[in-house]
């Protein structure tokens, strides 16, 4: 992926920015957002390999990046876990999941992994996301992940306790 609104190596139309290219933002975040870049490209191409993640982290990770976190985003969303079960589960009887775009998803796919897998405090967890979100899709699109997040989070079961 090239910097804010280019394109992907597969010619896909990509705005926000890349997580080589996320200036003024911390390690974690960027992390995040890798994490998020990473789960669109294994959606888009089928291939969530961990040959897939070291070409990717290889390619467009920077310096700057938590790399150890980031490793371990990678491995949460590949887990035993059906995240699109998870989320299904959130969203209200009358939305569909195919309705949401794919950006959406991959952002609310990955912050949960994260909500299930990682220590931190979900209300981060969330904020967190909601910056990525701002990034990539509009206004309502973001109020959308926020609410989704929000409920997702009530329903989960952690399975890393809360950080002290």
């Amino acid at each position: 992926m090239s910097a804010a609104g280019g394109t992907d190596d597969l010619g896909i139309r990509f705005q926000g920015e890349c997580a080589g290219d996320a200036r003024g933002i911390g390690a974690k975040r960027r992390a995040r957002l890798a994490a998020v870049q990473f789960m669109y490209q294994c959606e888009v191409t089928g291939g969530c390999t961990p040959d897939a993640a070291k070409d990717f982290t290889e390619t467009y990770v920077d310096r700057e990046t938590d790399v150890r976190f980031l490793k371990k985003l990678f491995a949460d969303f590949q887990k035993d876990v059906d995240l699109d079960a998870v989320v299904l589960n959130a969203l209200a009887e009358k939305q569909n999941f195919t309705n949401v775009s794919l950006v959406e998803k991959c952002i609310v796919k990955v912050a949960t992994a994260e909500m299930i897998f990682e220590k931190t405090d979900i209300p981060v967890v969330i904020n967190e996301y909601i910056e990525i979100a701002k990034a990539f899709v509009d206004k309502n699109a973001t109020k959308f992940v926020n609410a989704l997040l929000d409920k997702i989070s009530k329903s989960i079961e952690r399975r890393c306790p809360k950080e002290a």
